[in-house]
């Protein structure tokens, strides 16, 4: 489906980016196919808020790092832990919630489309207010002479994680939101041929390289 609250019309749409949106619904389709019987006893309300609280810890882990990169380089091993946990636990939520938070608006229905706009609207207006922190600590520090290289490279890694805190807000937000699915959902169907003669219970499908299958009547001697 298409985006109602596109202001693009969809006419003047270039089509390398239709064809780039397509490609994403595709990606998301075969990411949601391959999982799809994946973590199973987290799809539940339960088990989405513990992993996001799971990532918050691990934000929270990486504001500290942050804080310590203006007093000691020791910093980088928890900042790399929480940068490397953030995107483990992100894959996490993607594969339970399907992808809901950086699918393209074809692959969704109507309510998944409008809970992802409102959480990235809301991820938008969390990363320009989380831009003024740096900011300020760069004002702060103009007003001296000089300028320790520690004092801006620790502002640069505050601006890196606040950076990550709010691309991670989406995911994070739609996931709260979610529900328990309904158990059909959850259900894993096999791969059957159309024709109903093959469904379970019904006789298997021929095959040549072995005469017991081949040869009903051989199989049954």
């Amino acid at each position: 489906m298409r985006d109602p609250n596109s202001a693009v019309p969809e006419e003047a749409t270039p089509e390398f980016w239709r064809r780039y949106d397509l490609w994403r619904a595709q990606r998301h389709l075969r990411f949601n196919t391959r999982h799809a019987g994946s973590l199973r006893r987290w799809r539940n309300r339960r088990g989405y808020r513990t992993l996001v609280v799971c990532q918050l810890v691990i934000l929270a882990v990486a504001g500290i790092a942050a804080v310590l990169s203006y007093f000691t380089e020791w910093f980088i091993v928890p900042f790399g832990v929480a940068v490397v946990g953030s995107l483990v636990c992100q894959y996490l939520l993607r594969i339970v919630t399907g992808s809901i938070a950086d699918t393209p608006v074809s692959a969704l229905d109507e309510i998944q489309a409008a809970q992802r706009n409102s959480a990235r609207s809301m991820a938008f207006i969390v990363l320009y207010s989380l831009m003024f922190v740096p900011y300020f600590i760069l004002v702060a520090l103009s007003t001296q002479d000089q300028v320790s290289g520690d004092a801006v490279y620790g502002t640069a890694i505050v601006l890196i994680t606040l950076v990550l805190c709010a691309v991670m807000l989406p995911t994070l937000l739609t996931t709260w939101w979610m529900s328990d699915p309904d158990p059909e959902d959850l259900e894993v169907a096999p791969a059957y041929p159309e024709d109903s003669a093959h469904h379970p219970g019904s006789a298997p499908l021929p095959d040549p390289d072995n005469p017991d299958t081949a040869d009903p009547e051989r199989s049954t001697r």
